[in-house]
């Protein structure tokens, strides 16, 4: 028993000195334990503006190495984005040194003198069509010798709120985005060139004919409207000083003809979701640089517009700060524009009798400017999209006129004389007099028979 106890605490002994010798910090290391981030004095950190960031947001990363060292360091930074960010290439800058960019990577090096240090810095946008509640961490990597640090910046992105509207168009936007950027990389198998600017078309042409039935019922609804300005020419006059009679005579003469007055206004009303939720789809796409490319003439579909800027910038002051020859390039898909708005709008607004409606028409002249200066403010591949809806609509409005005729509901004959439909004015006192004559007339009828 008294050899055991030795032995025990011989053991015991034993092995305090070799887990003493084992896990002693002095001894396990030469060198001290150091953050990944630094090494040898040099120090790299990473650090977003936002750490919450909401889907389609730009925001921007500093990356900053500290030389603390007494000698000067020639290191190497790569920094590669993820692909849940959209880097901006125009944005990249370094304080000192050489900086590049290869797609979604940023490369810098240089030279930091001892006790000096560089700031890199960028914007990045969270993809608009990415998902929500995930962390994305973006790591960048230091060389200088032997040595390789790194620095990790995490964030997390989240559904953006952009008032009540957009809790409703959030849907059609993503979806939007969504097919052109598929209809983009379908066409890019294809081989051809300008495949942005063609998908918007594509896209354009879908929506017409997905909206055909509705474009149809607004084309005949102006139609029907310009067949029955005889009718409310006569009505207008008859009823000059009695409104009241006139409105109800004109309801009566819309329902003898079978022509609802709102049956323009209804189709434009349901597609201006769409409208709205393309335009900010092409904006967010602009911003996150998908629209980079050109389109024959056109130098970028994004352009030419600054970034975050809808202004006319870019045209004046003259001379142009992009220079006469890209900005001439601009300038001519909006004249185009103006032009089919202009013949768009003379097509489709029916002659008017009534003073108002001419009035209001007068002043619907000026929209086609409107769309015009619209134009230069906007990316230019929302300008091709307008211009091309332009001109299906022509050639629907067209091919409207003259392959299809349009007939009311009820098959009556818009162009019969207005004293058929003054017979019918739903105004009580004249339905009352209209009745009595009917019956005087019978009366006496019957009383020349019976003599």
């Amino acid at each position: 028993m008294q050899f055991i106890k030795y032995w025990s605490i011989l053991l015991f002994g034993l092995g305090l000195v070799v887990f003493i010798t084992v896990y002693n910090p002095v001894n396990a290391s030469s060198q001290p334990l150091v953050p990944t981030n630094q090494q040898n004095d040099v120090v790299i950190e990473k650090i977003p503006s936002l750490e919450l960031v909401n889907l389609g947001e730009v925001f921007s990363y500093s990356i900053t190495i500290k030389n603390n060292g007494t000698t000067a360091v020639s290191p190497s930074m790569t920094d590669e984005i993820p692909e849940e960010l959209i880097l901006l290439p125009d944005t990249v800058s370094a304080t000192i040194g050489t900086v590049s960019v290869d797609e979604q990577t940023i490369s810098w090096q240089g030279d930091i003198e001892a006790g000096k240090d560089v700031e890199i810095m960028y914007d990045t946008v969270a993809s608009s069509v990415g998902t929500a509640d995930v962390e994305i961490s973006n790591v960048a990597s230091l060389k200088f010798g032997d040595s390789n640090i790194q620095s990790v910046a995490t964030v997390t992105t989240q559904d953006g709120y952009y008032g009540v509207m957009w809790l409703f168009l959030s849907p059609f936007v993503k979806g939007i985005t969504w097919a052109l950027i598929f209809i983009d990389s379908m066409l890019q198998k294809t081989g051809i060139s300008y495949t942005f600017g063609f998908a918007i078309i594509l896209f354009t042409v879908t929506i017409r004919g997905v909206t055909f039935p509705l474009n149809m019922q607004q084309i005949k609804s102006s139609k029907a409207m310009q067949e029955l300005q005889p009718q409310l020419k006569a009505l207008q006059e008859k009823y000059k000083d009695n409104r009241e009679e006139l409105a109800s005579a004109q309801m009566t003469l819309y329902r003898e003809a079978g022509v609802n007055p709102l049956g323009g206004c209804l189709p434009m009303l349901i597609q201006m979701p769409i409208w709205i939720s393309l335009y900010w789809a092409l904006v967010q796409l602009s911003l996150e640089g998908a629209l980079t490319e050109g389109f024959f003439w056109i130098p970028s579909l994004g352009g030419p517009v600054a970034y975050q800027e809808a202004s006319l910038g870019w045209l004046y002051p003259f001379p142009p700060s992009i220079g006469w020859g890209p900005a001439l390039s601009y300038i001519v898909l909006p004249v185009l524009l103006v032009v089919s708005q202009l013949y768009m709008q003379q097509m489709m607004t029916p002659p008017s009798t009534d003073p108002q409606q001419a009035q209001m028409q007068s002043m619907m002249k000026f929209m086609p400017l409107m769309f015009g200066y619209f134009a230069l403010i906007v990316p230019a591949g929302l300008t091709l999209y307008w211009f091309t809806n332009n001109l299906l609509m022509v050639a629907q409005q067209y091919f409207t006129k003259t392959h299809l005729e349009t007939a009311p509901a009820n098959g009556k004959n818009l162009s019969k004389p207005i004293t058929e439909y003054e017979e019918n004015n739903s105004s009580p006192s004249a339905n009352t007099k209209t009745k009595e004559g009917r019956k005087n007339k019978n009366a006496k009828k019957k009383s020349k028979r019976k003599r």
